[in-house]
């Protein structure tokens, strides 16, 4: 666990190469080294005022780390495996350094050579309990969940089923707002912290093991698909389709890397191996892992948008192109404010002959 104190801060500023850097080519920087993530405009905006009243660009590290954000990273990259043991020994053959090419910054991956490890790193990920372990999700209300309960209302459902609830933020809100939710959530853990006025909405279960008599006319997949195993994404999606109502429409955010027609580039290729399968439209074989050999953020599945929309459309679905444009021009700035990733959306129907419509 890295402790942050003053010589800590100015070795990370000396290593990376800040002094001859502009101030913003300097946050993107800083923000990648501290967050993981880009420069939001609103932050970007505030530290550049904070620069210009003559603050130092080592207090705008000091102030970075002091934010919540960052301690809940940290939370999640130090505290979670405290709980957990290392993989990468029990198949060491396949683990080897790689590296991230946009950082220059060595990284661990795994190399997928059959549909059988997928199923291996699945079994682990189960067996060693990753997600019932600190740091995973965030149990708070926020402006994120905020927004994602207002675009929900959008259209107006009776019934809403929130895939992966965790603790059950998006659909307090729903609460909050007069529309009625059903959660399902695999941890014990996360979904112990539900909230009371929706706990007894949550089933604890993989949803492929769970038979719900409704059907709902809005699914909310948050975050939610990229840690499915792949060799069972199929089966999901059938599942999800079964449950939606003919004129419903499924949600889903995803972090899908290139280019998209509809968002443009939210997640930039950075593993060279990916390039090959993206321009292929594979899903990627070469997956990053964090220290101990899990897939970084419990990710199974690494694949373009091309690669994702494809497998919805194989099950039924169609996707919702000119609504997901609406939306993006209703929702973008709000959510560049929080975080970028979360425009990483799709909409899909399963209704072929009716257009979508916002109310």
């Amino acid at each position: 666990m890295v402790h942050w104190n003053g010589a800590t801060v100015k070795n990370l500023f000396k290593k990376s190469g800040n002094q001859g850097r502009s101030d913003s080519a300097f946050l993107k920087k800083i923000y990648r080294k501290l967050l993981g993530r880009d420069t939001d405009p609103e932050g970007k905006k505030y530290y550049l005022r904070f620069l210009e009243q003559g603050r130092s660009r080592i207090d705008v590290v000091l102030d970075i780390i002091e934010s919540e954000e960052f301690k809940n990273k940290t939370a999640r990259e130090n505290l979670h495996h405290l709980y957990l043991p290392s993989i990468r020994n029990e198949k060491p053959d396949q683990y080897k350094q790689g590296q991230d090419f946009l950082e220059n910054s060595p990284i661990w991956v795994f190399q997928v050579r059959d549909d059988s490890d997928f199923d291996w790193l699945e079994e682990k990920i189960i067996q060693n309990g990753y997600y019932e372990k600190p740091g995973v999700w965030n149990f708070e209300i926020n402006e994120d969940t905020k927004i994602l309960s207002d675009l929900t209302s959008q259209f107006d459902p009776e019934c809403v089923l929130d895939l992966g609830c965790a603790n059950g933020t998006v659909m307090k809100c729903l609460h909050d707002a007069g529309i009625q939710s059903d959660g399902i959530e695999i941890s014990r853990l996360y979904s112990s912290k539900a909230f009371p006025e929706i706990k007894e909405n949550i089933i604890i279960a993989d949803i492929l093991d769970v038979d719900l008599e409704k059907k709902y006319d809005f699914i909310l997949g948050l975050d939610i698909f990229e840690h499915l195993n792949p060799n069972k994404l199929s089966l999901y999606i059938q599942k999800i389709f079964k449950l939606l109502t003919k004129s419903g429409h499924l949600f889903c955010n995803i972090p899908a890397f290139g280019k998209d027609e509809v968002f443009g580039e939210i997640f930039p290729i950075y593993i060279k191996e990916w390039k090959k399968d993206l321009k292929k439209n594979n899903l990627f074989h070469t997956i990053h892992t964090d220290d101990y050999g899990y897939p970084k953020n419990g990710h199974l599945i690494n694949a373009g948008s091309g690669w994702w929309v494809n497998q919805f459309q194989a099950q039924g679905f169609r996707r919702e192109k000119d609504t997901e444009k609406n939306l993006h021009s209703k929702y973008d700035k709000a959510m560049e404010k929080i975080s970028t990733a979360r425009k990483s959306y799709y909409l899909f129907s399963k209704n072929p002959k009716k257009a979508s419509t916002l109310k």
